[in-house]
């Protein structure tokens, strides 16, 4: 992993730092200023683990290179600063957004590594189950709808997206996305960020983009009334248009954007589907082994109805780094309105008798798709409860 505080280089220990960050796969990197050294951290598959320490004689150039880098105010320490810059690997472009803190050891960073690439980005890869995806992929094929993607800030939605987007693309179609920041580039699709200090809203973005003849539309985030209402009449314009929601779950999608201000009939009217989603860290399939669970693992995992022989458990590898979990995988919740659930938005009935009339359709919850994950080793119990409660 390096001993960051013993390079006499600040240049050589940023290198080395973020080279061993995208070799482990992390998302983030924390330097988290303390009395006598800078603490590091990789968040790796969603969890965060210790680096080795920045010696205390390095923080102020370290943090100033980076600011640098990032086109930040070195001189400005009192006030948080956002900024970013590009660092290659193996020719290939890492985005790199950067974020400050002021804390009261020093300043607080945090680095944000986003691959250019979505090669690797498919929806046969994400984590489905084979009915699910093909219904999702029915959803996706309607010419016009309004599609959302929901669940908790880290829970993968834009990958999802990127993947139905490299999914639906082709030379027929035109596809278009306002996102805030891009996170991956595609070949083929017309990608903008918006630029709120120059004016450039999504609500502006949106309007203007529909101006530019496009067949598909993706809208990073449904955030107000106004970029609700926009991607609504868009879709029942006959544009397909995807984005995403902080909901907790697909019926609650329904329930925000009524609490957002939209009329139930034309959400109805637009509206193909839902897909709820978290993300869930692998069993290491190299080093897995079926356990015998204590008394208080045995209980809940009869609450949850889990088999309980068919549980699983890893010690930890040379494949998974020792960690005993490798990569991240989806669990889906699949919402598309029957009439009767549209009457019900009508009616703007209480969540709980959305869900159970959802339910009564077919909907195969997070916590049904989770426990089917966990029976067939590919989570363990732990990472499943802590993820859905």
């Amino acid at each position: 992993m390096g001993d960051y505080g013993k390079e006499h280089s600040i240049i050589k220990i940023i290198e080395q730092l973020l080279h061993n960050a995208i070799v482990q796969g992390a998302s983030d990197i924390h330097g988290e200023p303390q009395a006598h050294q800078l603490r590091l951290r990789f968040r790796i598959d969603g969890v965060l683990y210790d680096q080795s320490p920045l010696d205390e004689l390095f923080i102020h150039n370290f943090i100033s290179r980076i600011k640098i880098l990032a086109h930040l105010n070195i001189a400005e320490k009192r006030i948080p600063q956002d900024g970013r810059f590009t660092f290659s690997v193996d020719n290939h472009a890492i985005d790199i957004r950067v974020s400050t803190f002021p804390s009261v050891f020093g300043e607080k960073i945090v680095l944000r590594l986003l691959n250019r690439s979505a090669q690797m980005i498919d929806l046969n890869y994400l984590g489905f189950e084979e009915s699910m995806l093909e219904h999702f992929k029915s959803l996706l094929k309607r010419s016009s709808g309004f599609f959302l993607v929901t669940g908790p800030t880290g829970s993968g939605k834009t990958t999802t997206l990127y993947a139905a987007l490299r999914d639906l693309n082709s030379v027929e179609k035109h596809i278009i996305t306002l996102e805030d920041p891009v996170e991956y580039t595609v070949e083929g699709l017309t990608q903008g960020h918006i630029h709120p200090d120059a004016g450039f809203t999504f609500e502006k973005g949106i309007r203007a983009l529909l101006r530019q003849d496009p067949d598909i539309v993706m809208i990073g985030e449904i955030r107000d009334k106004q970029t609700a209402q926009i991607a609504i009449e868009a879709a029942l314009t006959g544009h397909l248009v995807l984005s995403t929601l902080h909901t907790n779950d697909a019926v609650s999608a329904l329930v925000r954007l009524i609490d957002m201000g939209i009329e139930p009939f034309l959400l109805n009217a637009a509206l193909s589907g839902v897909l709820a989603q978290r993300l869930v860290r692998r069993l290491c399939q190299q080093c897995r082994y079926p356990i015998a669970l204590n008394d208080a693992e045995y209980n809940q995992a009869e609450r949850l109805k889990i088999g309980a022989q068919k549980l699983f458990k890893s010690l930890g590898c040379v494949d998974c780094s020792g960690r005993g979990m490798k990569g991240r995988m989806g669990i889906f919740e699949l919402l598309e309105p029957s009439d009767r659930l549209k009457q019900l938005v009508i009616d703007r009935v209480p969540h709980h008798e959305l869900v159970n009339q959802a339910r009564k359709d077919g909907l195969q919850t997070l916590m049904v798709d989770g426990i089917s994950k966990a029976e067939q080793g590919l989570v363990n119990l732990g990472e499943l409860v802590r993820v859905l409660f």
